[in-house]
């Protein structure tokens, strides 16, 4: 898929660290795609949110981590098999994740929810992770 400046939709995106002011650990994404040649390439827009895991050290990282493997890894993918490309971009995500956590002490257990929505024209396409 290659990126594009503009979406075939409406986008809007706002996140809020709760009533409670703990930190917020919500990161997320949106990016738009054209798949395909020729012609009429076929639009598509990809939103990612992750959540750090609240009282785990460093969600805030790890979400960080999660949405920017999840919109690389897609950017990647040709899009013609969109569960399969969402499946592995959220593997790719939770990898890297894993990774960056054994790599420092201080985030050791790190971790985070995602929900994504893929929208390929007219059709919508989900994965999550978690109870984002």
């Amino acid at each position: 898929m290659k990126e594009r400046s503009r979406a075939h939709l409406y986008v809007s995106a706002a996140t809020h660290a709760g009533m409670r002011g703990k930190n917020n650990e919500d990161r997320y994404g949106v990016t738009a795609f054209r798949m395909g040649k020729g012609s009429e390439p076929a639009s598509a827009l990809l939103a990612v949110l992750c959540d750090g895991i609240g009282g785990h050290r460093a969600g805030e990282v790890a979400a960080e981590i999660a949405v920017e493997t999840i919109l690389k890894t897609m950017a990647k993918s040709d899009g013609f098999q969109p569960l399969s490309a969402l499946r592995e971009a959220i593997q790719q995500a939770s990898q890297s994740v894993f990774v960056q956590a054994q790599a420092k002490d201080s985030q050791r257990g790190m971790a985070a929810t995602c929900a994504c929505a893929l929208v390929i024209e007219n059709r919508l396409y989900t994965a999550s992770v978690g109870d984002s």
